[in-house]
Order: C-alpha cells, then structure tokens, then sequence
C-alpha cells in the first residue's frame, strides 16, 4: 500500500468528523490496490445506454404489433430490452457484489425503504406487479450503487451529460425533421407543444431542466463560458418551446439561483450572509406567489387548479386515509387490473392520469406513511451531507449533490414520482446517497475527481 493511500484509511471523516468503521477500512484496503483503472469503452457505452433507456426516450419508436403508435407493445419491448442491459450489467458486476451490497448497506434508512418495498408484495393488492416492478427497482438501485462504486463525480456528470445530449439532440432533429412525431397538439389549447423523442412535453421540459443546471456548474470553471452559455440559452428557448410551465419556472429560479452559488463557493467567510440574503429574496418571492397564485397561474397560460393536479391530490387523500400505513403495495394502486384506478380517474375527470403527480403523495399511496417517513428521513440526512460536502469541495462536480437533491425535490411536488423503476433520477438519487455514505466521501478529492475501484468481470 502506498503513502498516499495509508492517511486515507486512517484518517477522519471530512463530512461526519467520525473515524471509519472497521468494514469500511477493510473494503477500502482491499479496493485501493485495483484503483486507478478507467472504464472501457464497452463499459461506458453500456452505461450510457442504461442512462438514455432511464429517460424514457424513445419508448415510442419501440416497435409493436400495430407499429409505433401502439404504447402497450412498445412498453413490453422496452421491458424486454432493460432486461438484456442489465444482464449484462449484472455479468459485469458480479464479482464485485459483496462491495456493491456494503456500500449501499451503510445507508440503514434506504435499506429499510426497499425492505418496505418488498414487504409490501404481503398486503399488495395487485401482487404480481408489485413483485415484477420490485424488481426492476432493484435493477435500479443495482445501477445506481454501480455509478457511485465505479465513477467519480466528475465521471457521472460527463456520462449523464452525455446522455443528455443524445436524447435533446434527437428530440431537436426529431421535432425539426418529423414534426408529426416530435410536435404534439394541446388538447385545450390547440397550440403546438415540442415533446421530442419522449411521450410528453412534461418528460423534454424536465429533462433540459437537468441539462441546463449541469451546464450552468460547468460555468465555475471558468473554461469555455461563451459555448456553455450558448447552450444554456438553446436549452432556455427548447423549455420555452414544450411549453411545460413546470419546466420554465423551474429553470429561470435556478438560474436566478446561480449567482448565490457562484458567491457561496468563491466566498467561504461570508456563505451564512449570501444564504441568508438568498432566503429572504426567494422566501419573498414564494410569499408574493402565494398570496398572487390566481393572478401567477392564468399570466402563465395554466389554472389555479395545476391543470388538475389539485383535484388528484385531494382524492387521493381519500385513498390514502383507507390504508394509512401500509399503502396499497408497491406500484400497485395504479394497477389497471386490480387497482381502484378506474374509479379515482373517473373521479377527478382525468382518464389518463399516470400517477398522483406528487412524489410523496405517489409514495403514500404505494407504501403508506410508514414507507414516506423512511423517504424523507432519509432524503433530509441525504441533504444535509451534501451540503456538508459543497462546503468543503472547491471545484464545481462539488456543487452536483446538493443541487440535484434540490432538483428531485422541487420536481417531486407536481411531477416525478420516489422509488421510481427504471427512472433516471431515481438512479442518480441513490448513486449521490452511496457515494456521500462511502468511503469515497471521506476524501472529497477522491469523490470528486479520484479513480474509483475497477470493477471488472
């Protein structure tokens, strides 16, 4: 073992101020020799392709018995084709299972969340699509506990970066050259929305969101600022283009947000007065929206009501109190076979609701209050790391944690759902949570920027 590597197994947590626990040296000492190997080109590319399959991109061109516009055989190829990735994921990972369950082991309260899960098939009232869609969770994990083992922070971001581009660049070229597939009509409205190679403008909206907060980090450093500030503008004109209003009010707050950043991470004596001037000018502006949200909602071309988001909050309350603590089972309320969904839908007007559209309402409909208490627990003690984290990490890749977390979080009050299958933010969630939670948190050099242990077959 070399000098450099010694004082790090020795040394204290730069984030928590304990010593690492015995285990955790051992993993470390052993996963240390084999440090320093970048991945493959294979193993990258198949990374990438389990990230762009995540965004539910292209779900639409999968091929079926009726062709492209016949979803239920397009969701069944793509089953089939997350299958075939992440066997092959598994085959890559399999002699590193023992590291990839203690890592993501050391996070007791996202291990009970996905125990929950499981436990739930017991009371679940559509069991066979608890147990399938448990699964696929996870899958998901698995990948996600693998970014965190295999890849830096600055690897992630260039690999979600990546994949970014492909899915916005073809939704562009899709939207420009077949309008007809990559243009929808407003039903209400009959304006034209952008919705690219996704089912929905929501999904394109939320996705440049993500796109346009990675390139506004890259800003801090101070390298190719014109391009990246291109970009951003480009991103800013494609929200405006979905017309997801979501999506746009989300993406002016965090570039509104940038310049406190930028101050927070240059100016390190002075953080607790930007954070207090921060809260008071966006704290003021929620208040202001609060008290004007008629006014807001019509100037932005949608009702008080969030376009029905409202009623389904307010019905599912009335699901909700009917099994309180244990939920329905995981995924299964919105069975179309066994699930009361019917009738919720015909109940709040909206046939085709997909979900609650709220991440922790979502969440009590499938595991009741017990499962949302072990989610936010774990969330808060999430957050509260990485912002321990940007705290001491000096380049931008330190400034990802908390604001994603901030990201998923924003979006889970009308949009994304938690403990998603096969979900890009939901793999980007637990890569964060590991990778704070291991033992390449104890160095942010190392997280940051350092190798991570080579995993191969």
């Amino acid at each position: 073992m070399d000098d450099v590597t010694q004082p790090r197994i020795a040394s204290t947590s730069l984030l928590t101020g304990s010593s690492l626990p015995k285990a955790a040296t051992e993993w470390q000492r052993r996963v240390a020799a084999t440090s320093g190997v970048k991945a493959g080109l294979a193993e990258e590319f198949l990374a990438i392709c389990i990230l762009v399959l995540s965004t539910s991109a292209f779900v639409n061109l999968f091929p079926g018995e009726l062709g492209i516009e016949h979803v239920a055989e397009g969701e069944t190829f793509a089953q089939v084709l997350w299958v075939i990735l992440y066997f092959f994921l598994f085959f890559l990972v399999r002699t590193k299972l023992k590291e990839l369950i203690f890592l993501v082991w050391r996070d007791k309260l996202y291990v009970l969340l996905l125990g929950w899960a499981c436990l739930s098939i017991v009371w679940s009232i559509d069991r066979q699509v608890t147990i399938r869609h448990f699964i696929a969770l996870l899958a998901t994990s698995l990948f996600g506990v693998y970014l965190a083992f295999r890849y830096s922070l600055r690897e992630q971001l260039r690999l979600v970066g990546t994949c970014l581009g492909i899915v916005l660049g073809a939704s562009v070229a899709a939207c420009l050259v077949f309008p007809s597939y990559g243009i929808g009509v407003d039903d209400l409205s009959q304006t034209s929305q952008w919705q690219g190679v996704f089912s929905h403008k929501n999904t394109l909206g939320k996705m440049a969101v993500l796109a346009a907060l990675i390139l506004t980090l890259h800003l801090l450093k101070r390298r190719r600022r014109f391009t990246i500030f291109a970009g951003i503008c480009l991103l800013f004109m494609l929200v405006v283009l979905t017309q997801a209003m979501t999506a746009l009010v989300y993406l002016v707050i965090g570039l509104a947000a940038f310049p406190f950043v930028r101050a927070f991470q240059k100016n390190p004596a002075n953080r607790r007065k930007i954070l207090s001037l921060a809260v008071v000018i966006f704290g003021g502006l929620a208040t202001w929206a609060y008290y004007n949200w008629e006014n807001l909602t019509y100037s932005l071309g949608k009702d008080p009501a969030l376009t029905g988001r409202v009623t389904l909050w307010g019905l599912s309350m009335t699901w909700i109190w009917e099994r309180p603590l244990l939920g329905y089972g995981y995924d299964a309320f919105w069975s179309d076979y066994y699930g009361p969904v019917a009738d919720f839908r015909v109940a709040s007007g909206w046939l085709e609701a997909p979900h609650a559209h709220n991440g922790l309402i979502n969440l009590c409909l499938d595991l009741g209050l017990i499962g949302v208490i072990l989610l936010v627990l774990g969330f808060v003690f999430a957050y509260r790391r990485a912002w321990n984290f940007a705290r001491v990490a000096e380049t931008a890749e330190g400034l990802w944690p908390i604001t994603f977390l901030t990201f998923l979080f924003a979006y889970s009050l009308s949009e994304i759902n938690f403990l998603a299958r096969n979900d890009l933010l939901w793999v980007l969630y637990v890569s964060i949570i590991v990778g704070l939670r291991s033992d390449f948190a104890q160095s942010p050099q190392r997280l940051l920027a350092g190798s991570s242990p080579t995993v191969r077959p």
